[in-house]
């Protein structure tokens, strides 16, 4: 059974984008935070926790600043695909029956 997907949930689609951001930064925020604390190992003890301590509020300020920024370009990309989906058709898909 084929489908055509003509239109797109702009706020959905929003939310969507917001979360899978806001993964994605902390994912790769804490994989920066262990690869860049290694380079201050020689470093004393007070240094390296200041460094890690300073990393983990940037961390938390991209996952949100990720967030709503993924929630804009979710917006953003959802009006685009109706537009288009409106003018040159909608994606095909084609499903079937478990």
């Amino acid at each position: 059974m084929r489908k055509e997907i003509s239109w797109v949930s702009p706020l959905r689609m929003g939310i969507i984008y917001a979360v899978v951001s806001a993964v994605m930064f902390l994912i790769f925020g804490i994989i920066g935070l262990i690869f860049g604390g290694m380079g201050g190992m020689g470093s004393g003890a007070g240094e390296m926790g200041m460094a890690m301590g300073g990393g983990g509020v940037g961390v938390l300020i991209g996952i949100v600043m990720g967030g709503v920024m993924g929630f804009i370009g979710g917006i953003l990309g959802a009006f685009v695909y109706n537009v288009a989906a409106g003018a040159v058709g909608g994606v095909i898909i084609e499903m079937k029956d478990v």
